[in-house]
């Protein structure tokens, strides 16, 4: 696989804007990054605008948990939406998922991206079993390709307490989000893609059918605007503003003494618990929002909330009572949260073109790389 270096990288962030593009993409998390891959693969002219560096924000925030691919569990989106547009959702985080791990595999990148498909893992606890038994029952008859796990093999499999079994999703797991956006970006740049880091997008201006953006760094002129910016959308965009609301998560490392290392992802119901383990030998856990959405809910700023980082921790020494976490660093994140956990993905209208890709819930990383076709 061959990279940017962050020599060169640097040195493409210190360059000018150019005066015009064909589109331009403005956030550079897993979204944005996409976007571009898309774009480049087609040859488009296309630039993308971040004001920090490519796969921080929302991205650099996540564990890197493909599965589930949505947090409201298949049965209850079938009830609400038909069990034909249900299937229609997870099929496409589906294809998303294995599209994406192909395109790794043709940069060469699935060590560099830690990417592992060998599948994602719900687990129920007392509280969820019926709900989580239902989801898998519904996805089982749907044709999607699950099977269940029983409480004694989740004991002897991961060391598991306090579970009363789950399901596994063939072909889902887990993935370094950030690096994955690096990656996406670099191949974007090898081909048709311009990258400009370190650059603060001001507003957006429609000029007849093209669109004029305005940074800290000079103006340039567009066909078409991505508004991949996550919750910075909002400052651009009214139906972000209004439709996507901002909540503070927290997650923890910490390397892993013990017999225990988990392969693929692995979830609680609804995503409220995620966890995955690196090469490195450590442990990525991210969640706790059972109890705390006052403390969460419409927060704005990433800090960090000691008691929900002790309860994230206390629940996972309780549940893998025979793993222990040292070295532990922590870090918390905003994600974007929608009223039905599905992003924003589509044409804004207006003139010219205007795309927003937002609205990832938490758990975009799965939806992220198809919605760039958009």
């Amino acid at each position: 696989m061959e990279t940017t270096s962050p020599d060169a990288r640097a040195g493409a962030a210190a360059e000018s804007l150019p005066a015009e593009a064909d589109v331009v993409v403005i956030g550079g998390g897993i979204a944005g990054a996409s976007t571009l891959y898309h774009l480049a693969e087609a040859g488009v002219d296309a630039l993308l605008l971040e004001r920090g560096s490519v796969g921080g924000g929302a991205t650099s925030a996540a564990v890197g948990i493909l599965s589930p691919p949505v947090r409201q569990p298949f049965h209850e989106m079938s009830h609400s939406r038909g069990v034909e547009t249900a299937s229609r959702i997870w099929r496409f985080a589906l294809d998303s998922v294995r599209t994406l791990g192909e395109a790794l595999e043709a940069e060469d990148a699935e060590e560099a991206t830690e990417l592992d498909l060998s599948g994602g893992t719900v687990l129920a606890e007392p509280h969820t079993q019926h709900e989580v038994r239902e989801a898998f029952q519904a996805l089982s008859q749907a044709g999607f390709p699950v099977r269940w796990i029983d409480a004694a093999t989740v004991r002897d499999e991961v060391g598991g307490r306090g579970f009363t079994g789950g399901y596994l999703i063939e072909g889902l797991g887990s993935m370094h989000p950030g690096e994955v956006a690096r990656v996406l970006v670099d191949a974007a740049c090898a081909r048709s893609a311009a990258l400009r880091e370190g650059v603060t997008v001001e507003r957006v201006v429609d000029e007849d059918n093209r669109h004029l953006c305005v940074t800290d760094r000079g103006e340039v002129r567009a066909r078409s605007v991505v508004f991949a910016a996550h919750t910075g959308g909002a400052a651009f965009v009214p139906l972000v503003r209004e439709a996507v609301v901002p909540v503070l998560g927290q997650a923890l490392s910490g390397r892993i003494v013990g017999e225990g290392r988990f392969r693929g992802a692995f979830a609680t119901d609804r995503k409220l618990n995620v966890w995955r383990s690196t090469p490195e030998g450590r442990l990525a856990l991210s969640g706790w929002r059972h109890d705390a959405w006052d403390r969460a809910y419409r927060r704005t700023r990433s800090e960090l909330d000691r008691h929900l980082q002790d309860d994230l921790e206390a629940w996972f020494s309780q549940a893998f009572p025979h793993i222990r976490l040292t070295d532990v660093s922590r870090w918390s994140g905003i994600f974007g949260w929608t009223a039905d956990y599905l992003p924003m993905v589509g044409s804004l209208g207006g003139p010219g073109s205007r795309v927003v890709v937002a609205g990832f819930s938490g758990g975009g990383l799965p939806f992220a790389f198809r919605s760039g076709l958009v």
